[in-house]
């Protein structure tokens, strides 16, 4: 019976158009079949039998496929519908290979089933198709739709090819291609092997700074892992490695609504990086409407899921229409996130620097990715561009705290200049009860006790009145409770002191302050009571929370009561100092100073916050006060102090101190423990001091936060 079939095939054969052999050979890995070398069959009702293409009862059906004049048939072929394909290959290998044919990624069918006879009259079958569990797949690679062909060497045989339509098919860009299976496994292998590598970066870098979020609690550094993570799975998806498991779901936006999480987390973080609300406030509000029109378009092709998945048919202007979202969304956050850092950049904001640089290799990648993509560099030109614009996130990302540190360390050099005068008073009556003794031989006995009572008097004055004082400055257990760890390092001159500190807690914001107050000794003392009264009237009592606002209000109080109006020979006395407020819930710390500044240091670099050139107090060119607002972060050290420790004469040559070594001094000193950098500032002053005498009240107050 089968050499009757065969004569049978091979009469009706010759009758046919020509259809050209697809040749198989050692040589080529890859052969693309052209027009000419197929044939198709239109089946609408899917009833043709393969016995009936095997036996030939149909060859004469069969026409040539040509896509330059397409056939009506290929054409219009509705949902549901089956085309029957026929191939004829011819095997010039010389060795045992087997083969997979391949259609191209555009043409997506419902099911596809290859039937090949072999000569024994076996047939066999093998399936593929979207709606087939990758599991039963022929080949399940990456979510392929691969099929196998096994030809002998030598041999020459027809298969056929029964698509059946989808609702997405697309038969005008139809193209098949039949590769060796070692090419298909080693393109496979190297495909993975890259893909390997660039998930292990991302995830490194992902491990990488989980802990640096976790300890420093900055916003960018969730929005870059976020970001991170939602490219990941993105990639997966696109690479099909997610299609090895589950049903292929082709008619769900899968990829659409992955890539408005990364275009979402992309858009939150280059916000938090740049800082366009303290930066760029009016691009900040675009910024935020943009993330909101994205998250617009996420809740859009979320419930397009939902409801395909469901089995609801969803009208095509509402897929249309999640797409569209997604195009503008993609345009949108590059343009968005890319203008405000060339904003920066011209302004001299370092960190903005890397933010262009690492989108332009996310362009490159891109581009590079679609003008060369029959390569193999450009198949993964995106994976490249994507690990060099992380990367470079990651750079910047250090760069900017770098720069955050600075800012607030540079802030900490001027602390130590006003603490020196009250115990001259003391020596100037010893003084003067020596010159009277020698003076006066007879009176000498009655004088000296009528100095020492005096002297006795004035002491225990002294002494009350640093009693008084020391009850109205803070105690070390109220800067225990709020900040922890801190030294306040007080050398008044005198017995009582024209510098003082301050300190209030409102709610999560604790005001502190150093101050300096006009003169040293006694006047100096009855200043800092006058300041430290304001101080607790504008906080305490009118609940005054704005750093210059206090510095405002502290002016007009003193002028008021000092009754300065800027006329010839009135009283010039005020107040230089610091004045910072720190929020422990958003950890961003206030500041505003009167002549002084203040420093923080953070990871061995000190930033410097200037005050404003002029005391509280009346003063010929007065202006607001300007306020700093600074994101904390956790370990930085804020010192603030007067300017009696580099105003103290002393060292070899009796020169001041100055703030430059004073500085140097701080940032040496600034990892260690802080009580003993309270030492070590006692002990560097006292040395630099030497026998002379302390020219003004000293107070320096370090905290770590």
């Amino acid at each position: 019976m089968r050499p009757i079939v065969t004569v049978i095939f091979l009469i009706f054969y010759q009758l046919l158009p020509a259809q050209k052999p697809v040749i198989l050979s050692d040589f080529v890995q890859e052969v693309g079949i052209s027009d000419m070398q197929l044939q198709f069959l239109d089946d609408p009702t899917c009833s043709v039998h393969p016995n009936e293409l095997f036996s030939g009862m149909m060859d004469q059906n069969f026409k040539l496929v040509d896509f330059s004049d397409p056939d009506p048939a290929l054409m219009n072929s509705q949902e549901g519908s089956c085309i029957w394909f026929r191939f004829h290959f011819a095997n010039h290998s010389t060795r045992q290979f087997s083969f997979h044919l391949q259609h191209n990624d555009i043409s997506e069918f419902d099911e596809y089933k290859l039937y090949q006879m072999f000569d024994n009259g076996v047939v066999t079958v093998r399936t593929s198709g979207n709606k087939l569990h990758p599991s039963k797949k022929d080949v399940n690679i990456s979510g392929s739709d691969d099929l196998r062909i096994f030809l002998s060497p030598g041999k020459s045989d027809t298969l056929y090819l029964r698509v059946t339509m989808g609702p997405e098919s697309i038969l005008s860009d139809l193209t098949f291609t039949v590769s060796t299976q070692h090419s298909v496994l080693l393109h496979d292998r190297s495909k993975r092997l890259v893909f390997g590598i660039f998930t292990g970066i991302l995830l490194i870098m992902i491990l990488y700074h989980i802990p640096l979020f976790v300890r420093g609690r900055e916003s960018s550094y969730l929005y870059y892992i976020l970001y991170i993570l939602a490219f990941l799975f993105f990639f997966i998806n696109k690479e099909g490695y997610v299609y090895e498991l589950i049903p292929r779901l082709i008619t769900a936006p899968i990829t659409i609504f992955l890539l408005e999480i990364f275009l979402l987390f992309y858009l939150l973080f280059g916000r938090s990086y740049l800082d366009t609300r303290n930066t760029l406030q009016s691009w900040d509000t675009i910024l935020l409407i943009a993330v909101w029109f994205t998250i617009g378009g996420l809740i859009l092709n979320f419930a397009i899921i939902l409801l395909q998945g469901m089995g609801v048919d969803i009208a095509f202007f509402i897929e249309l229409g999640g797409f569209a979202i997604m195009i503008v969304s993609a345009i949108g956050c590059l343009f968005l996130a890319i203008v405000p850092a060339m904003i920066l950049t011209r302004e001299n904001f370092q960190p903005a620097r890397y933010f262009l640089f690492a989108n332009l290799f996310l362009i490159l990648g891109i581009a590079t990715n679609y003008a060369l993509a029959d390569y193999t560099f450009g198949k993964h030109a995106l994976e490249l561009g994507v690990t060099l614009q992380i990367l470079t996130f990651s750079i910047g990302l250090s760069e900017r705290i770098n720069l955050l540190k600075k800012s607030r360390e540079v802030a900490q050099r001027r602390i130590i200049d006003q603490l020196k005068e009250n115990a001259a008073l003391k020596d100037k009556v010893n003084r003067e009860l020596e010159d009277k003794v020698q003076e006066r031989t007879f009176e000498i006995q009655a004088q000296k006790e009528h100095i020492e009572k005096q002297n006795k008097e004035i002491k225990y004055s002294f002494d009350y009145a640093k009693k008084i004082q020391n009850t109205v400055l803070p105690g070390n257990e109220i800067f225990e409770t709020l900040f922890g760890e801190h030294f306040i390092f007080f050398k008044p001159r005198d017995i009582v002191s024209g510098d003082f500190y301050w300190i209030s807690q409102r709610d999560h914001r604790i005001v502190l302050t150093a101050a300096d107050c006009t003169g040293h000794g006694v006047p100096g003392s009855l200043m800092s009571m006058l300041g430290i009264t304001m101080l607790h009237e504008i906080v305490n009592e009118k609940g005054v929370m704005n750093s210059e606002e206090i510095l405002n209000q502290l002016r007009l109080s003193i002028a008021r009561t000092l009754k300065q109006e800027g006329k010839i020979g009135e009283q010039k006395d005020g107040i230089d100092m610091a004045l910072v407020i720190y929020d422990t819930q958003t950890r961003q710390l206030q500041f505003s100073g009167a002549n002084n500044p203040i420093y923080i240091v953070r990871n061995g670099e000190m930033l410097e916050y200037k005050g404003n050139n002029m005391p509280v107090a009346y003063y010929e060119k007065m202006s607001d006060f300007t306020r700093y607002t600074i994101d904390m972060k956790q370990g930085d050290r804020v010192y603030m102090f007067t300017d009696g420790f580099p105003d103290q004469f002393g060292g070899p040559q009796g020169k001041k101190f100055k703030y430059r070594p004073f500085k140097d001094l701080l940032l040496e000193v600034h990892g260690r423990p802080m009580e003993e950098q309270h030492r070590i500032l006692n002990l560097i002053f006292d040395e630099w001091k030497g026998d002379l005498s302390q020219i003004d009240d000293v107070l320096v107050i370090g905290l770590r936060l």
